[in-house]
C-alpha cells in the first residue's frame, strides 16, 4: 500500500493533553475528538506536502472537514497555526512526510518479523 493512503494512529492519542482540551472546546468525548482530528490530517494530508496550506485559517479548516470548530481547537491546543500566509500543521514530517511513513512501515515490518522469529524458535 503506498505511503499516502494512511495516517498511524498514535498509542495513548486519546489522553494526549492537546486531545483532552480538544475533546472539551468541542463538547465531546476525546475518542470522537481523536478521530475529528483524524478526519483533519487526512484533509490536510490531500492538501499540503509540508504541513502548510497557504491563504487558509483555522476556520477553514472546520468548513472544509464539515467538524464545527475543529480547525478552531486544533489552533487553541496547538496541533494547527495561523499567520498571515495561511495555517500550519506542527511536526508534519514526523508522521506525514513520505519518509516517516516509509520509517513507520519499515518498523512495523521489523517488528513482525522479530515475532515470527520467536514463535518459529520455541
Amino acid at each position: 500500500m503506498p505511503a499516502g493512503f494512511w495516517i498511524p494512529w498514535e498509542c495513548g492519542l486519546t489522553k494526549k493533553r492537546e486531545i483532552l482540551l480538544i475533546a472539551r472546546q468541542l463538547g465531546v468525548a476525546p475518542r470522537e475528538a481523536a478521530a475529528c482530528c483524524m478526519e483533519v490530517w487526512e484533509w490536510a494530508q490531500s492538501q499540503s506536502v509540508d504541513g502548510v496550506v497557504p491563504g487558509l485559517s483555522a476556520q477553514d479548516v472546520s468548513g472544509a472537514t464539515g467538524i464545527s470548530g475543529v480547525g478552531e481547537a486544533m489552533l487553541t491546543a496547538g496541533w494547527v497555526l495561523e499567520s498571515e500566509g495561511g495555517i500550519q500543521f506542527p511536526n508534519w514530517e514526523r508522521f506525514n512526510a513520505k519518509s516517516a511513513k516509509a520509517r513507520l512501515l519499515n518498523a512495523e515490518r521489523q517488528r513482525r518479523y522479530k515475532s515470527n522469529a520467536k514463535v518459529t524458535l520455541r
